[in-house]
């Protein structure tokens, strides 16, 4: 999971999905349906802040045998207050993690 955004309260998330204001993320993090939570983009620090619809354990992930396993949380919700370029540069993290 290569992370797009940190987590004030800690952890952190890749962003999966981008419907316009809906989002679906990876976190290590896991969130209350109805919670907001705030973060920010590591690549510009830029306020993200989200509404869980959603939170849902997808399982342990170990990115190598070394290291211990972390729990990975998918979370579905919606932007709260998000510009125009702020899902213009979401859109550009989506589709820098697609191969070509």
């Amino acid at each position: 999971m290569t992370p797009h955004l940190a987590w004030t309260g800690g952890g952190q998330a890749a962003l999966v999905e981008l419907d316009g204001d809906r989002v679906r993320l990876r976190s290590t993090a896991s969130a209350a349906p109805g919670a907001r939570v705030d973060g920010a983009l590591l690549s510009t620090g830029t306020a993200i802040r989200l509404k869980v619809a959603r939170c849902r354990l997808r399982g342990p992930h170990a990115p190598d045998a070394a290291a211990p396993a972390e729990r990975i949380f998918e979370l579905e919700g919606r932007l709260i207050d998000a510009t125009r370029e702020v899902r213009a540069e979401l859109a550009r993290l989506l589709d820098g993690d697609r191969p070509d």
